[in-house]
């Protein structure tokens, strides 16, 4: 009777805890929002906790992802939305859940929370917000005589629109012209950049989810002409930018997990704060032959606090 009874005890555990079901949404499949995934996964392992975890990809469409966030409102007991669109397409369909999301670069502006810090929806989460003026003054310094700065994007993206206009805000006061090279896929965002081409001195590669998941093809079309490359991501500019100074995404997936983890211990979403990923998180990634390819000589003190340095 005292088997059966440890026995019984053992299997409603067991069942209590693959009760846990967690959907994790995620816009389009590159090495960026994948990192972040991971990152979560490896949080939620650091501490023990096993669930159900279903992993789904819109492979870059909106419908897909509100498709997805309809499937995790009956499946899923609390979702975690991995770039903007995942976000906003979880947020239009949940309202009963946590929803956590990540890798948001103006949460408030595409309408997750109302303000940053505490809200008292079902929405928190962590925000990639890009240090855009340093970035700038990156540029400024390594290449001073490259004014017309070429930023490509989607234009279906709430997040990249709110980058371009900070962008251009900036750009605009540090004495540069900042040139729009839109495409809502890669057949159209390269046919943008074919147009644009002879116009073009640098090519500033934001977080924008097309633009990173066809960035080895931009890449090497601006290889190709010799035109320097800045991203505002490691990932990115490991496919395409000869620098890179942008977030450790893994970090920021573990920072959303930890966020999943209060919750699951049984914190509301009213009880945490969203806020940007620390910037202890920042990496610098130097690439040596695209800048020479490109025309460029990196400071040798840019290049000694290289996290990431490529020589050949």
């Amino acid at each position: 009777m005292r088997r059966f009874l440890v026995l019984s005890f053992v299997l409603f555990n067991f069942i209590f805890v693959f009760s846990l079901k967690i959907g994790i949404s995620q816009i389009v499949d590159h090495p960026v929002l994948n990192s972040v995934y991971e990152g979560v996964i490896d949080a939620l392992h650091a501490e023990s906790i096993q669930a159900d975890i279903d992993y789904q990809n819109a492979q870059g469409i909106f419908q897909n992802a509100l498709a997805i966030a309809k499937k995790f409102k009956n499946d899923a007991d609390f979702v975690v939305a991995i770039s903007t669109p995942s976000a906003q397409a979880a947020k239009n369909e949940i309202d009963d859940k946590p929803i956590v999301f990540s890798a948001v670069s103006d949460p408030v502006g595409a309408g997750l929370i109302e303000n940053w810090g505490k809200n008292t929806s079902n929405v928190v989460g962590i925000s990639d917000m890009l240090p855009i003026e340093t970035h700038f003054k990156l540029m400024k310094v390594i290449m001073p005589t490259k004014k017309n700065i070429a930023i490509l994007y989607n234009p279906g993206e709430a997040n990249s629109k709110f980058i371009l206009d900070r962008s251009k805000n900036i750009g605009n006061k540090i004495g540069l012209n900042i040139i729009e090279v839109a495409g809502s896929n890669v057949n159209e965002l390269i046919t943008s950049v074919n147009s644009n081409i002879d116009m073009i001195d640098a090519v500033y590669l934001i977080t924008d989810n097309l633009v990173a998941s066809s960035s080895k093809i931009l890449g090497k079309i601006f290889y190709d002409n010799k035109i320097p490359v800045v991203a505002s991501d490691v990932e990115i500019a490991k496919k395409a930018a000869f620098i890179g100074f942008g977030f450790d995404y893994h970090s920021m997936g573990w920072a959303t997990g930890k966020i999943l983890i209060r919750l699951i211990n049984g914190e509301s979403t009213s009880d945490i704060e969203s806020q940007i990923i620390d910037p202890i998180y920042l990496n610098l990634y130097v690439n040596l032959k695209r800048a020479e390819n490109a025309g460029i000589v990196v400071p040798k003190n840019i290049i000694n606090k290289a996290d990431i340095l490529i020589k050949e």
